[in-house]
């Protein structure tokens, strides 16, 4: 018996260690299957929430928030004693299946000024509202009640980490959707430039790409998809649901506790501001407060510094180099960059502020879509441009990244610039191998040119009426000072000089530096530390005053940007302070250019390619000098002023100076016959005539003229009125008519054009195409507008008194000529020709009776 129970007791052990066997082999085994689940139940009872959340293996980035990047969601771990900060989100594209809509490196929103909130359940993300400043702390804390921030995203906590010093949220939506504030679509794209945008977002399609965390900034990269059409300005869809796809990197600042102590800008000196309201005490009434927009260039040695010494800066203004670009113009990028410390080490005594380093390749760390890096970054596109925007700290103004995009045909742009304003005299630009010393200069020209509005100058465009224009032919004046005070203006190259003027020695080329260039960074950046805050903006507002009533170099005229433009100082692409005299000039040397184009390029332009673009390109600078000139007959001067400065806000032109620029614009319109020049247009393609389009273009400043200068002439009784306008046009365009001569052809157009105006401006219809005075594409110069202070806001720059758009029009300015005024030279036309249609022959008779006829038959 007791043999039999030893082996029944072996045999069981044998069977109970079979079954654990199986049962570890063979899930399905239903011994021991409830003591399994209740040990997995006791486990994950024991796990923390966090624990729970991210027991998958997954990628974590830890930095200023830890990000988690955990089956195609992305969660934040953001410490508690962030919340409550200040920080800025700002956008980056980092690639796209379509640079028409954005180009990579761009940033197409405006960075968002936000803080993180919690409450027990939920982290809000909210849009901080940075428009108001408070001098008080009763009204300080009133305003904080009334500014708590727009939720933009409200998230359920996750989880704690272990010592619940950082809170846990899911945060994908907000970097994985169509979020309209971080859109990938730039407003200022090449597509938006010609046709209105529709996108439509594929959220199916769209995904998170990846993460990273540094000690101040974290990055989320996601992939975003749409749908996007295009229709034209009638309304017609010429595209439609077209697959677009763009990565975007977005990065998340934290800005300093305190903001540092803002320089309050002046509308008198052009650096890019930022706009506040200020609110006072009960008693006051709210005032707005500008900003001006510049780094935080601090010396090292503070002591050192206020005893008058030279000194290295805390912490210099980098830009990293693209290394994309071709190699032969990185050397001269990297002057344009360099170029500029030499300016403030010898106007503000700071060494070393601005360097240019190559994109490191061993730095883990580096990432040209964060929002910390400041680049020259190339974009291949087919844009002739490059632009300078830079982002700041809303609440002082503080630039914390600037970035140069430098499109690729910016060389083809200035290849063209060269050929059409300096190979009058300059040999060696008329080839379509522009040599390289040559053209590297006018690239560091260019960049140089960006960086300044990264360093926050926006445009100077009064700078280069300063300079008498027989200076410009002058060659120990333009190697002293160039074709312009500022780098800022759009003064490009000396079309002013004549065949013969670079044998001399006269200079072409912009300075590297002008003199109000120097003014303009010493007055910005030159630390004031044995001031209050009030002291420094007196001290900075006389500094202006002082310099401006010493020299008209430092006189600041803002940018245009709609026509008719109003003061004929500020004017794009101009040279000089006359500008009938400069223009005379400059025409002079397209006709020599055109007639002799031809000869120079047909051995290397085989395929008529480059001729038939520079044509264009002389069509667009004849185009800018008619400007110029119309400019000069019904505007008026704006000054910059303050209390004390000895000037007028608004000023009449000068009556004799607009008389001669009506004149001459009349003789533009008659002597256009070279422009034709049938070799030249016998070797391109069928193009039409650049006198005819040149011809419809000039039309509109003849005809406006006389009504523009009705709405200005309240300034002075001395200048030029409508009346004497209108009368002046009459007798220009019916000379030949008045003096009983036969007409010709562009004679009859243009009298034909009086008609069809004045009799619409009368209330009448006319037969006449009403696209025949439209602006033709070619004379478009919107494209060469290269610059915002961040891509999202439209610059202010109308040339007006203050910061202001537009002048302000509390009293009315609207035309003081009426349609019995234009109605006065129908009747008037009429009775001339009935008078001489008896003497006149042939064409010139026929043209006659078809005026009359028409006139006839409309006017019942």
């Amino acid at each position: 018996m007791k043999r039999k129970g030893l082996l029944v007791f072996l045999t069981l052990c044998l069977l109970s260690t079979s079954v654990t066997e199986a049962q570890a082999k063979w899930r399905w085994w239903p011994f021991g299957k409830k003591k399994n689940k209740t040990e997995k139940v006791d486990s994950l009872a024991n796990k923390t929430e966090y624990e729970k959340l991210f027991s998958k293996k997954h990628t974590v980035a830890k930095g200023l928030i830890t990000l988690h990047q955990l089956d195609g969601k992305v969660y934040f771990e953001m410490p508690i004693s962030l919340l409550g900060k200040d920080m800025l989100i700002g956008s980056t594209v980092t690639s796209v299946s379509d640079n028409g809509n954005a180009i990579v490196g761009s940033k197409p929103t405006a960075p968002l000024l936000v803080r993180f909130t919690r409450n027990k359940t939920h982290v809000q993300l909210r849009e901080i509202n940075k428009d108001y400043i408070a001098t008080e702390s009763s009204v300080d804390q009133a305003l904080a009640n009334s500014n708590i921030g727009v939720v933009l995203v409200n998230k359920k906590i996750s989880a704690y980490n272990k010592d619940s010093t950082a809170v846990v949220f899911d945060m994908t939506s907000f970097f994985v959707s169509d979020n309209k504030k971080m859109s990938p679509f730039d407003k200022n794209s090449a597509y938006t430039s010609s046709y209105k945008r529709t996108e439509s977002y594929k959220s199916d399609c769209s995904y998170l790409v990846g993460v990273k965390a540094f000690e101040d900034n974290v990055s989320i990269r996601s992939s975003l998809s749409y749908t996007f059409s295009l229709s034209n300005a009638a309304g017609t869809e010429v595209l439609k649901d077209k697959p677009f796809t763009a990565e975007m990197t977005r990065s998340i600042m934290l800005l300093k506790d305190k903001p540092y102590r803002p320089r309050i800008a002046d509308y008198r000196i052009g650096y890019f501001f930022t706009e506040r309201t200020q609110l006072g005490n009960a008693s006051a009434t709210t005032r707005p407060v500008y900003y001006t927009n510049r780094w935080d260039l601090q010396p090292k040695d503070t002591l050192a510094y206020i005893e008058g010494k030279v000194v290295d800066v805390v912490k210099p203004i980098v830009f990293y180099v693209d290394n994309t670009f071709p190699a032969k113009w990185r050397p001269y990028i990297k002057e344009a960059v360099n170029q500029w410390s030499k300016v403030f080490e010898e106007e503000c005594r700071l060494r070393g502020a601005v360097v240019a380093r190559d994109y490191p390749l061993d730095d883990p760390e580096f990432d040209p879509d964060n929002i910390k890096y400041s680049c020259i970054r190339y974009a291949p596109i087919s844009i002739r441009n490059a632009m300078g925007p830079s982002w700041v700290d809303p609440r002082s103004g503080e630039i914390l990244m600037a970035s140069v995009y430098v499109y690729h045909d910016f060389i083809k742009l200035i290849t063209n610039w060269l050929f059409v304003q300096t190979s009058q005299t300059d040999k060696s630009v008329r080839t379509m191998q522009i040599p390289e010393d040559i053209m590297g200069d006018a690239v560091r020209y260019v960049i140089g040119h960006e960086v300044g509005h990264c360093l926050g100058l926006m445009h100077n465009m009064g700078a280069s009426n300063n300079v008498p224009v027989e200076k410009l032919r002058d060659p120990a004046y333009t190697q002293k000072y160039g074709t312009t005070p500022s780098i800022m203006d759009y003064a490009r190259f000396n079309y002013v000089a004549q065949p013969g003027d670079k044998e001399r020695g006269v200079k072409l080329t912009p300075p590297q530096f002008g003199v109000y260039d120097r003014y303009a960074i010493k007055w910005g950046y030159t630390p004031i530390y044995d001031k209050s805050e009030k002291e420094e903006e007196r001290y900075m507002t006389q500094w202006i005053t002082d310099s401006v009533k010493a020299s008209p170099l430092y006189r600041y005229g803002k940018q245009q940007f709609d026509m008719p433009f109003t003061d004929p100082r500020s004017m794009n692409e101009d040279l000089g302070d006359d500008a009938v005299k400069a223009t005379t000039y400059g025409i002079k040397n397209l006709k020599y250019i055109v007639a002799n184009m031809n000869e120079w390029l047909k051995a290397e332009d085989v395929t008529m390619e480059h001729r038939s673009s520079l044509l264009q390109e002389i069509v667009q600078q004849y185009a800018l000098y008619a400007v110029h000139i119309a400019s000069n007959i019904s505007g008026y001067y704006a000054n910059e002023v303050k209390e004390g400065d000895g000037q007028i806000r608004y000023a009449s032109l000068n009556k004799n100076k607009q008389k001669e620029a009506f004149n001459y614009l009349f003789t533009m319109y008659s002597d256009l016959e070279w422009m034709d020049n049938k070799e030249l247009l016998s070797k391109i393609a069928l193009s039409g005539s650049p006198k005819s389009t040149l011809r419809n273009f000039l039309q509109q400043f003849l005809f406006s003229a006389p009504i523009i200068l009705s709405r200005y002439n309240n300034f002075d009784k001395n200048s030029l009125q409508p009346d004497e306008a209108l009368d002046m046009l009459y007798r220009l365009v019916w000379k030949s008519t008045i003096a009983g001569k036969q007409l010709k052809d562009w004679e009859r157009n243009l009298q034909k054009a009086y008609i069809h105006s004045y009799m619409e401006s009368s209330g009448f219809q006319t037969l006449r195409n009403k696209n025949a005075l439209a602006i033709s594409p070619v004379l478009d110069h919107s494209a060469r507008l290269c610059s915002w202070d961040n891509q999202d806001t439209t610059p202010i720059a109308n040339p007006v008194a203050g910061f202001e758009m537009v002048p302000r029009e509390i009293f009315n300015m609207q035309p003081s000529i009426t349609q019995a005024d234009m109605f006065v030279y129908v009747q008037k036309v009429k009775k001339l020709l009935k008078m001489r249609i008896g003497n006149a022959k042939g064409t010139t008779k026929a043209h006659y009776e078809l005026l009359l006829k028409e006139m006839t038959n409309t006017i019942k």
